[in-house]
């Protein structure tokens, strides 16, 4: 049982000390290759984890569920450089979203599309950059009456937003919301992350103006 001290800003080394089975030198191993921290296990890629030496799929799933543990402690902070969390976020991940003016949702949202970050170079020479990420409460993002908005970085500024009027669908709030945290809490299981896949496919692949292939794949005739 990981300690309540344990955070998402906890290193790997220490959390080893921690949780039977992980032991120091697999560790190691984590950190050597980027996965440094309990936040860095919540965001990993699928296989991500069983690409590191010694991580075998059972170390791996006791990996998440451990830090999914921890992250779903009351005391447990997400990361906490929202900016970073939009960045990095990918499909699938799990992100706990506070607005500014208005209490959490309590329920993670899903990532089910992304599209890659711009970095800007100001006339004053700093740089900052803008992403948009598509959040939806359907794991899979194929449920016809889940909420969905879109979350925007620019600079350091992150809002919400309606998606497009032809995806408009029951909102979580008014457009243009505030954002005051982002943070990483987990990732959606592998069978819904293959679906997220599969319709990133299928987005990527459909004719340039032509959107009459996402009436058939809503009535199930698409693959």
């Amino acid at each position: 049982m990981p300690s309540d001290e344990l955070d998402a800003t906890t290193d790997v080394v220490m959390l080893a000390e921690h949780v039977d089975g992980l032991g120091q030198s697999v560790a190691q191993r984590l950190d050597d290759n980027g996965i440094e921290t309990v936040a860095d296990i919540l965001i990993a890629d699928e296989g991500a984890l069983t690409d590191v030496s010694y991580v075998s799929e059972t170390r791996a799933d006791l990996l998440r569920e451990t830090a999914d543990e921890i992250a779903d402690d009351s005391d447990a902070d997400p990361l906490v450089d929202s900016v970073e969390v939009v960045l990095e976020a990918t499909l699938g991940e799990k992100l706990q979203v506070t607005l500014a003016e208005r209490d959490a949702w309590a329920t993670p949202w899903n990532v089910i599309e992304t599209e890659e970050p711009v970095e800007w170079e100001s006339a004053h020479g700093n740089n900052w950059h803008t992403r948009r990420l598509r959040l939806s409460e359907s794991a899979s993002g194929t449920a016809k009456k889940a909420r969905e908005f879109d979350l925007v970085l620019a600079g350091d500024e992150i809002r919400v937003e309606e998606p497009p009027v032809e995806r408009v669908s029951a909102q979580p709030d008014a457009p243009g919301w505030g954002v005051e945290s982002v943070g990483a809490v987990g990732r959606v299981s592998t069978s819904s992350l293959i679906q997220l896949q599969a319709d990133e496919g299928q987005e990527n692949a459909k004719p340039e103006g032509d959107d009459t292939w996402r009436k058939y794949q809503n009535r199930g005739e698409t693959a």
